[in-house]
């Protein structure tokens, strides 16, 4: 008797070991597949494991990346206080509950979890003073005449009362300019850490410009970063991917114009879509922090790599007598080990007749550049392969639809 008694109890125990090793492996494939990028995968993985913090965990950064943002709160309430990792979702809540504009909430909640300085104050400007946005209607805005809109578009915009020009670039949040731009049109600046300028790191500033209109569309209380690089010959005012976000926006690069319209207007928006005059490719896109886009793309034969989707400069090349923009930047081993010569990838700039593609659009021929460090290389533990830019996604009309977080694409007959 006490025999089978207990051979059932090694049975039983040995059964629960296996299951559990057979859980932790599922759950290692489900953190495998964030890494890639895989984010439905990674999602579906987490959610058989939502009964636990570490499922929870990973549930509430593929939230984030979607654009839940309610979701995002849910899943992080859910996990106890005492979860050891539970410091690495900071980040993810904190800008949930600022993407949702609950910036009292958000204030309190990087107080409550001793956030670093320069973030809890950057909170509480905005609790401050509350980002208020107006459009009613479809407005378009023309690209403006200035000499690098070929290659990062310009658009006549009013900043705190002064008209001026100002560049599109989705690698940027709000609004980006220099001290002493920020200094001229009356926006105090506070020292806010390090961060980037492209692969350079740089002493950041924050601040508030009370207004900002584009068009018909009008935001108070804009959050404004400055960049000391910013200055002289680079003496730009950015706008970035924040301030797309607040409405349907579509990028109209061969007309040459932005279109916006107020998300969530059934009406405005298909009327908005018409600009779409050949056939429609989408594209999933996710986002990290508060504005670091990324999407699945390809290069040579290599298929389901992660690019970080940044509309601005990137990198120019007047080597040859004729300017020429590179469209895509990665490091010099990644460009390797996707099939370019290696005699190639040791200069600045190449070109190469391997594809480069993002969701389903591809192009041959292009320019490219490298860098010693790939920009944003790891968003939340994705890995990020390569920065794809404005010259190739000049070659489209782009609409940017965050409410189903899809890129939508089009490319006119000539």
């Amino acid at each position: 008797m006490r025999k089978a008694l207990l051979a059932v109890l090694i049975m039983t125990w040995s059964g629960l070991w296996a299951g559990e090793a057979q859980d932790q492996q599922s759950f290692d494939d489900a953190w495998s597949a964030w890494r890639k990028g895989d984010i439905e995968n990674a999602q579906e993985i987490a959610a058989k494991h939502a009964h636990t913090d570490k499922g929870r965990h990973l549930l509430t950064f593929c939230a984030f990346v979607k654009g839940k943002y309610a979701k995002v709160e849910r899943h992080y309430r859910a996990i106890d206080q005492s979860y050891k990792q539970l410091d690495q979702l900071d980040e993810a809540m904190l800008h949930a509950l600022l993407h949702l504009h609950r910036y009292d909430d958000a204030v309190k909640f990087a107080e409550d979890r001793a956030m670093d300085e320069a973030v809890q104050a950057a909170a509480a400007a905005q609790a401050r003073k509350p980002l208020k946005v107006s459009l009613n209607k479809l407005t378009q805005v023309p690209f403006a005449d200035h000499p690098l809109t070929p290659y990062f578009p310009a658009f006549s915009a009013v900043v705190n009362g002064e008209q001026t020009i100002v560049h599109l670039d989705t690698g940027g949040t709000w609004l980006i300019m220099g001290p002493e731009r920020a200094k001229k049109l009356g926006i105090k600046l506070v020292e806010a850490g390090k961060g980037l300028h492209g692969a350079r790191e740089v002493q950041l500033q924050i601040g508030m410009a009370s207004s900002f209109t584009l068009g018909d569309a009008v935001l108070e209380s804009v959050p404004v970063v400055g960049m000391p690089t910013l200055t002289g010959q680079q003496d730009f005012i950015i706008f970035g991917t924040n301030v797309l976000q607040q409405f349907h926006s579509t990028l109209d690069y061969p007309n040459k114009r932005l279109l916006l319209s107020p998300r969530g207007n059934k009406e405005l928006t298909k009327k908005q879509m018409e600009v779409h005059k050949g056939k429609l490719i989408e594209a999933t896109f996710y986002m990290w922090g508060d504005h670091y886009m990324f999407a699945r793309g390809g290069f040579g034969k290599h298929r389901n790599l992660n690019f970080f989707v940044d509309s601005g400069l990137v990198a120019l090349d007047s080597s040859s007598g004729k300017l020429r923009q590179a469209c895509f930047t990665a490091t010099p081993e990644q460009y390797q080990k996707w099939g370019v010569k290696d005699d190639k990838t040791t200069k600045k700039f190449f070109e190469c007749e391997l594809p480069i593609s993002l969701g389903p659009l591809a192009q041959t021929n292009q320019y490219f550049t490298t860098t010693p460090k790939t920009i944003a290389e790891n968003l939340g533990g994705v890995h990020i392969d390569g920065l794809i830019s404005h010259a190739f996604l000049k070659e489209y009309v782009w609409t940017l639809d965050f409410d189903r977080m899809r890129y939508v694409f089009s490319k006119p007959d000539k």
